[in-house]
């Protein structure tokens, strides 16, 4: 009874360890810079969209006053 019952500790350590390595997996990413036209000036309010490769999932914004 008792090596059974250490058993299934064991298996509920082991999944819950599995099951947090896979959401620590999950990571973010950054993509920084700053908006110029061909003069080189500045460009705020610019909406940028990116979409992520593998999802398909897009992400936009708007560039700042400073173009970033």
């Amino acid at each position: 009874m008792k090596m059974r019952r250490n058993t299934g500790i064991l298996t509920v350590l082991l999944f819950s360890a599995l099951y947090c390595a896979t959401a620590w997996a999950q990571g973010t990413a950054q993509i920084s810079g700053t908006v110029q036209d061909q003069s080189g000036a500045i460009l705020p309010g610019v909406e940028i969209t990116v979409t992520q490769a593998e999802t398909g999932v897009p992400r936009s914004t708007r560039t700042n006053q400073t173009g970033s």
